[in-house]
């Protein structure tokens, strides 16, 4: 065991996409990459030449003020192009223009489209069709509709008027004539002729007042608006765009070949063999952990206790094989347990390696050196008030810190409340950690449940405290450049890795999760004349400076 802890290198930083990555990753997926993009660019043409073409023609149309009230001393209302917009697209415009266009009513609405430019009183108004003649007539045909219903609307307003005064008027002319007729007979002189006289001279000028508003609104203009640049015969289409299309069809294909490369190559980075795992570790695969029900992301329980005789108690059994045989060869008596991130099994399996090791009859300490987020005590039911930070800030002796589980050769070192602990990293370089682990070294191993590699830096420092690392991975998400990149962050700071443990592991990588073909059976499977043993890489690999 390392007497004093070394000082640690920076650690590169997890890998990000830069220029050069992203132009590797397209030499070696460029043909996958030129097929994809040239499909999607061949759909997109099949598509843009497949659909008609659509002719569009405009009319612009400027619009005046309405006539509102004809009697008011401002006739004329301002002039809300939201509301002339609407109108252009109303029904009954285009019952008008449906005159000239022909079809049915919906299909005049669908054609046409109006917008206002700049916010000005111009009325832009669109007609679609598929030839360029009856784009330019449904143009024509909705601006003359315009203004055919706008003048309508006028007059009508003007007539409504004109037929209320004539009305008055002739009201009047009746009442003057009766006035006419009173005053013949009436005393010459008298006080009653006076009387109707002045009735009827008051007749007389309102009937003349109406005359004058008969002559006024008669004169009142009824023009809506004039069309000020008539609709032209569109010389090409406006849809499709062959070129914006085809344009797209590459851009996208080109974005999905790159998305189909990437991944390809996390596809192929996922651990799919066992071997692999082995190569990306440069270290033995010493035991393989069957998926289960029980074996969940974020949960963890005592195969050997819960179940003895299962598939996962037998594989935590050929790992106890296999690490006392590895341990025989280097020496080891401390080891850390750790992966690259969270969730991948590490406590699970230092707590049944922990388990495993103390029903052989191994004295055994398992430290709960994870101060982040332990759960260590969780899986053994046990209290986690004091514990292995107290021990490290000098607040707690460890033989008060250490608690006796229900197998006599096996005791815990719980972690402590992690509120307690202020800087984790601190506490596991100092001296005092290593002081822990001289005391603990009076049993036959020391099991250490350490953190994640890439999150912090914790196990990072165990790494150069032990004898060796195992290192977990999750057969159903880790990665090869996560396990590759954990290995050369281990390597980096002195720490050797024993050997890797694969958990959750698919029943079809081989029967019960071992197949001898590719070293399932670990150290034990791989004796044979004219090979070299994993023990022979194990002593070669431990005996490296």
């Amino acid at each position: 065991m390392t007497a004093a802890p070394r000082e640690l290198h920076p650690t590169p930083p997890e890998a990000t996409v830069n220029i050069r990555e992203f132009m590797s990753k397209v030499g070696r997926h460029k043909w996958l990459i030129l097929v994809v993009a040239t499909s999607v660019t061949f759909l997109a043409a099949m598509y843009s030449y497949s659909r008609p073409s659509v002719y569009q023609s405009s009319s612009l149309f400027l619009v005046r003020p309405t006539l509102v009230q004809p009697l008011q001393p401002n006739p004329f209302d301002q002039v809300n192009m939201a509301t002339e917009m609407q109108l252009v697209t109303s029904a009954q415009v285009a019952d008008i223009a449906r005159q000239k266009i022909g079809g049915t009513l919906q299909d005049a609405l669908d054609g046409v489209s109006v917008s206002n430019p700049n916010t000005s009183q111009i009325l832009d108004i669109s007609y679609s069709a598929h030839t360029p003649q009856a784009a330019q007539t449904g143009a024509q045909a909705f601006a003359d509709a315009y203004r055919s219903f706008k003048e309508a609307q006028a007059l009508s307003t003007i007539q409504t008027y004109l037929q209320t005064i004539r009305a008055q008027i002739a009201d009047l002319d009746d009442r003057i004539t009766s006035l006419d007729a009173q005053i013949g007979q009436a005393a010459p002189g008298s006080s009653l002729e006076q009387s109707l006289t002045e009735q009827r001279n008051s007749l007389d000028t309102s009937r003349l007042a109406l005359q004058n508003q008969v002559a006024q609104v008669s004169t009142l203009s009824s023009d809506p608006g004039t069309v000020v640049e008539p609709a032209q015969r569109p010389t090409s289409p406006v849809s499709p765009k062959h070129k914006l299309d085809l344009a797209l069809g590459l851009l996208l294909g080109l974005v999905l070949g790159v998305v189909l490369a990437s991944l390809r190559d996390q596809a192929r980075d996922r651990i799919q063999a066992p071997p692999l795992v082995a190569k990306s570790l440069d270290a033995p695969i010493l035991g393989s952990i069957p998926r289960s029900h029980r074996l969940l992301v974020g949960s963890a329980h005592l195969a050997s206790v819960d179940d003895p005789h299962g598939q996962a108690a037998e594989a935590y059994r050929t790992l106890r094989t296999n690490l006392l045989a590895v341990c025989r060869e280097s020496k080891a008596k401390t080891v850390l347990i750790t992966s690259a991130r969270q969730g991948e099994g590490k406590t699970s399996t230092a707590a049944n390696l922990a388990v495993a090791l103390a029903q052989a009859g191994r004295s055994v300490v398992l430290i709960s050196a994870d101060l982040r987020n332990p759960r260590v005590h969780a899986v053994f039911g046990i209290g986690n008030e004091q514990g292995l930070g107290q021990v490290l800030d000098g607040t707690l002796p460890l033989g008060e810190a250490i608690v006796e589980t229900d197998l006599p050769d096996l005791r815990i070192l719980p972690s402590g409340p992690v509120d307690a602990v202020d800087e984790p990293v601190e506490l596991l370089q100092s001296d005092r950690m290593g002081e822990v682990l001289q005391e603990c070294c009076r049993s036959d191993f020391v099991i250490i449940d350490g953190p994640p590699i890439f999150p912090v830096a914790d196990s990072l420092v165990l790494a150069d405290l032990v004898d060796g690392v195992l290192f977990v991975t999750d057969a159903q998400s880790s990665t090869q450049a996560s396990v590759a990149q954990s290995r050369r962050q281990i390597h980096q700071v002195g720490g050797r890795i024993l050997g890797g443990i694969l958990n959750r592991v698919p029943t079809s990588w081989g029967a019960n999760g071992y197949d001898a073909n590719h070293g399932w059976r670990g150290l034990l499977g791989r004796h044979g004349p004219g090979k070299d043993s994993d023990l022979d890489r194990i002593s070669e690999m431990t005996a490296r400076p």
